[in-house]
């Protein structure tokens, strides 16, 4: 006797029905918007700083500086801990300009 059997032992037995459930004839409320919102579609005219419009030269800065935290254990970055290694690497990448000056 498995577990199941021993916990369905105690189910009443399910009976087949001839008849199918009765459905409400009435419509089901639906939700609608009280007055319409009209929108009109936001152009972003102001450029934004992202690592996809950086300089190759920032993104090369951060990856590096990704790269050896990630496999250096003296370094911590949340609290700003790095070896001295790490040090150069994250002064590299603060003084790096993330846009080109036009």
């Amino acid at each position: 006797m498995s577990l199941l059997s021993g916990l369905l032992d105690h189910m009443p037995p399910a009976i087949a029905s001839t008849d199918t459930p009765k459905m409400d004839s009435r419509p089901r409320p639906r939700m609608v918007l009280a007055s319409p919102v009209e929108s009109t579609p936001r152009l972003i005219t102001s450029p934004h700083a992202s690592a996809a419009t950086a300089t190759p030269e920032w993104r090369q800065a951060r990856d590096h500086y990704l790269n050896h935290i990630m496999v250096c254990r003296s370094c911590y970055a949340p609290t700003g801990r790095h070896c001295t290694a790490g040090a150069r690497v994250r002064a590299s990448y603060d003084n790096t300009p993330l846009e080109a000056h036009q």
